[in-house]
């Protein structure tokens, strides 16, 4: 236990120093307390902007110029724009700083401030409409960079119709009928001019007509063309078909050869028949049918093989055949072609009936077919 003395001595020192602990001691609990908020207030920024510059700072501060003064960075302009997002525990400060775009649009180019938009918002911002056909360059969802400009062409389209002629065309059909007279040519249709509905598109751009185009065509009147009949070589006369020729001569089916027979040409109405009731037309010919019978199909050629005949059916006789003055009389249209063509040296190849078989639908068809167009 301490003495008396000894207590009353602490108790005088306490007098003295007591005062001057108490304010130690509330110092550095104020101390404490400040240190407490400041560093509750304290906390890390990083700025950036677009032109590149960045910093990092710890700051209390709060003022977005002060903070982008504490990081060395230019302070944001009137038009400049703010991000501002917190991550991983730090605010983060993006300037997107504002720069100019000359537009030009409507015969006039402005001036417009963007930072990030693309080119369709800053028209958008701007109250510039863009039509439906209009061109924009750079295109619309393109982002906007410093030094871009942007151009407005308005596009407008005029669609009208015209009636437009369309000139008779010639179509050439080639026989070797005409092998003793090749400059010689036949009109067996005159042709007729056709007329067209044309539905045309103007490109207007900025006022100014740049193209026309045709984006439709309707027929009001088909053109007929011009047929005009002139000299083949080798061409059948003949419109009927038969097994494959190689070199003037039937590749298959040949029973019979005839060469160096008398051939000679006549003509009839395009309504008239032959002995056998088969209608005339180019591929039937007249016979001696005790020689050939009605219905043979033949292939007939000159003997040089410059005049070709072609396939064709006896169909027809009359007395030269039968007198053996002809051994064949070969059909024509005209009288004019049966004078041109007469008295020719033919080779005359018989087809048996088996290989014949093999196109008489197909001629068949073709006769009817022919028989159409004449009526």
């Amino acid at each position: 236990m301490l003495s008396v003395k000894t207590r009353e001595h602490i108790r005088r020192r306490m007098e003295i120093t007591g005062p001057h602990l108490a304010v130690l001691l509330c110092g550095a609990v104020s101390l404490g307390v400040s240190l407490a908020v400041v560093s509750d207030s304290l906390r890390i920024v990083e700025i950036s902007d677009t032109h590149g510059q960045s910093g990092v700072i710890v700051t209390c501060a709060t003022d977005v110029n002060t903070l982008v003064d504490q990081a060395g960075l230019t302070a944001p302009g009137s038009e400049d724009e703010l991000e501002i997002v917190e991550s991983n525990g730090r605010d983060r400060i993006h300037v997107l700083r504002a720069f100019t775009v000359p537009v030009t649009a409507d015969g006039a180019t402005t001036d417009l401030v963007a930072t990030d938009e693309t080119v369709g918002e800053l028209l958008s911002e701007a109250g510039i409409a863009v039509g439906e056909h209009d061109i924009v360059e750079p295109a619309l969802d393109e982002e906007l960079e410093r030094g871009d400009s942007v151009t407005l062409q308005r596009v407008e389209y005029v669609e009208y119709t015209t009636e437009e002629a369309v000139p008779a065309e010639t179509e050439y059909r080639q026989t070797s009928l005409f092998y003793r007279n090749q400059d010689k040519e036949t009109v067996l249709e005159e042709g007729q001019d056709g007329l067209d509905q044309v539905t045309w598109r103007e490109i207007w751009v900025n006022g100014e007509c740049t193209e026309t185009v045709e984006i439709g065509r309707q027929t009001l009147t088909e053109m007929q063309p011009t047929v005009i009949k002139c000299y083949g070589e080798g061409v059948p006369v003949s419109i009927f078909h038969g097994p494959e020729v190689v070199d003037g001569v039937p590749t298959e089916g040949v029973s019979a050869v005839y060469t160096g027979k008398r051939s000679t040409g006549y003509s009839a109405s395009l309504t008239s028949k032959g002995a056998s009731g088969q209608r005339l037309t180019y591929g039937t010919v007249a016979v001696d049918p005790s020689v050939i019978p009605y219905g043979t199909l033949l292939y007939i050629t000159s003997d040089d093989g410059r005049f070709v005949y072609g396939y064709a059916y006896a169909a027809d006789t009359g007395t030269a055949m039968m007198a053996g003055h002809a051994f064949v009389d070969l059909y024509y249209e005209s009288y004019d072609e049966a004078v041109t063509s007469a008295v020719i040296p033919v080779t005359v190849y018989v087809i048996d009936d088996e290989t014949a078989a093999a196109y008489k639908e197909e001629n068949d068809a073709i006769r009817e077919a022919d028989l159409a167009e004449h009526h």
